[in-house]
């Protein structure tokens, strides 16, 4: 390469603003105006190989940054934004998106790293925006999910004449590319870990051979035989990298809107004490005492007190239609009470252990309990219907799928078994977990999709289609899983861990990609519940908190166009 073409090109990546600014400049400057490149060309030099890579972030570092989500989070509030900060906010989220493709598709063209989506956009942008220095190198670890260990700005390491380039992380992707220092970028090996992923996943494919240094014509593969890129020297991944659609940019707050004080809320894995009934009053066991928080009103009524019984309560749980609170205790009661008189109105006393866990299906009520028994009673004739025995250890998760047709139950053995209304033993028994199972979800959107997830010596939420018997997929969070609730409005589902982290993730299925890792709680979230409307939901902890959040939002209504051009709005 001529030495004059190296300096110009070198000056129009590097943004100088003089000739001497640049390593390789000659100590005589040209008279003559710099033009800048209309193209990138590649250097075949390793001298700086950082300069392969233009800091997009410090090109747009003044429109890109926020002023708003600069403040202390302390003093963030729930109030609206005018419309000026909002169309701030878009243009700063559309321009963060052009640089995450712009480095997604360098990284495509010069290293095959075979990015074809940016996948969720917020998550990308908090990678981009939270991400420090580190760099990941060859023999590095992945980091966990919530860290901001991830390498933006690339970085390099020569050893014995090979260049050891560590890329730019895209969407939680980690590239190592290992570079040959004879004739630049002409052999290269890379290593691809896409963490909190199926290992056969078909993100990690080979590299197209026809790529941007080869200026040839690609064969027609793929679904590219009538695109208009089809003779472009872009690979495959590029060319769907281009062809994906933009989607706007879902912000989910990172404080809680409210926070009540539950005083003697106990911190116990087992346990489920806190439930959102389908009239919108939340049901929280407090000790002895169980209260009801009404949400429209927010008034606060105490529906019993078992300290004259000395006993205390272990499991709460709203009747479907939202009347009556089945109420579970240490002493392995399973009392009935309504919400509308305050009066008990049915007691089963048949379990030898505490109840942790309950389930409504219509007039029955189900009850998990250390005595390692499922129990079915029906609350209109004080009958005990079923005696359910599968579990070896203390059952400490029930759930019914949204047709009622079938019960998940999870328990201390580590165990997770399906049941149906008709058998008295478990139809489907899955053993993959390796601690106790009490976060269970069914899938409102899918049928028979089921969402569990393991203690502190598992860490992993799993995938099950029940009805062929098969897992799906797993992923690692890195810390005990406590609840799990899917949204009602879209394919999403959020989390609460405890040890080691404390926080709240929203997941997108089926990419398992988090939308949201929310902190705020000192001890382990335990208590997991959803509002009515699908759109929050309530956390509780040991630290003797409950937190309200916005993480879900309802699908609008697509409306009908105005415009005189849709002949349907003329038709009466």
């Amino acid at each position: 390469m001529e030495p004059d073409f190296e300096r110009r090109l070198m000056r129009s990546m590097s943004g100088c603003s003089s000739l001497s600014s640049s390593p390789f400049s000659s100590p005589v400057s040209s008279p003559s105006p710099i033009k800048h490149s209309d193209r990138f060309i590649p250097l075949r030099c390793l001298s700086q190989p950082s300069a392969y890579f233009i800091d997009q972030e410090q090109a747009h570092k003044g429109p890109l940054i926020d002023k708003k989500s600069s403040r202390d989070p302390s003093t963030t509030t729930n109030t609206g934004t005018n419309s000026s900060s909002t169309n701030g906010t878009t243009i700063a989220a559309d321009r963060t998106k052009d640089i995450l493709t712009y480095q997604a598709l360098l990284q495509n063209e010069m290293f095959g790293t075979q990015i074809d989506s940016l996948y969720d956009e917020q998550h990308m942008n908090s990678v981009y925006s939270n991400s420090n220095s580190n760099h990941h190198h060859l023999t590095g670890t992945t980091n966990q999910p919530g860290t901001n260990d991830s390498p933006i700005n690339g970085g390099m390491s020569t050893q014995g004449g090979t260049a050891t380039v560590n890329v730019p992380s895209v969407g939680g992707i980690i590239h190592t590319t290992s570079i040959s220092g004879t004739n630049g970028i002409l052999s290269q090996s890379s290593q691809q870990r896409l963490p909190y992923t199926n290992t056969n996943s078909n993100l990690l494919r080979t590299r197209d051979p026809n790529t941007i240094f080869r200026y040839s014509a690609r064969r027609n593969t793929d679904d590219l035989h009538y695109s208009p890129y089809s003779l472009s020297p872009l690979s495959p991944a590029s060319i769907r990298l281009l062809r994906s659609p933009r989607k706007q940019l879902r912000k989910i707050p990172k404080t809680p809107f409210k926070v009540l004080d539950a005083p003697e809320l106990q911190d116990d894995f087992y346990l489920n004490l806190v439930d959102w009934s389908s009239t919108n009053i939340l049901a929280v066991g407090l000790n002895a005492s169980v209260y009801l928080w009404n949400a429209n009103t927010s008034n606060v009524t105490r529906l019993c007190d078992l300290q004259t019984e000395s006993d205390t309560v272990t499991s709460v749980a709203w009747s479907d239609r939202g009347q009556y609170v089945a109420v579970g205790t240490h002493k392995g009661i399973v009392q009935i009470w309504d919400a509308t008189t305050n009066r008990k109105t049915v007691s089963f006393p048949r379990h030898t252990a505490r109840v942790g866990a309950l389930a409504w299906n219509d007039y029955c009520i189900y009850s998990g309990s250390r005595d390692r028994f499922i129990l079915q009673n029906d609350t209109r004739s004080s009958k005990q219907e079923r005696k359910l025995a599968g579990h070896r250890q203390e059952v400490c998760g029930l759930k019914w799928s949204p047709d009622r047709q079938l019960l998940a139950s999870g328990g201390n053995d580590n165990r997770l078994l399906v049941w149906n209304q008709s058998c008295m033993n478990p139809i489907q028994i899955y053993t993959d977990h390796t601690a106790a199972v009490k976060a269970i979800a069914w899938s409102p959107h899918q049928q028979g999709l089921l969402a569990s997830g393991g203690g502190t010596a598992d860490r992993y939420i799993r995938f099950w289609n029940t009805l062929t018997a098969q897992s799906l997929q797993c992923i690692d969070t890195g810390s005990q899983v406590c609840n799990l609730a899917w949204s009602k409005h879209s394919n999403e589902l959020v989390s609460t861990h405890g040890y080691s982290q404390n926080q709240i993730v929203v997941w997108k299925y089926p990419s398992m990609l988090q939308l949201a890792r929310l902190t705020g709680h000192t001890f382990r979230v335990l208590y997991l519940a959803v509002s009515p409307d699908g759109e929050s939901i309530v956390t509780g902890a040991g630290d003797e908190t409950l937190r309200f959040w916005n993480v879900f939002t309802k699908c609008r209504a697509n409306k009908e166009s105005d415009s005189v051009l849709n002949l349907f709005n003329k038709i009466r």
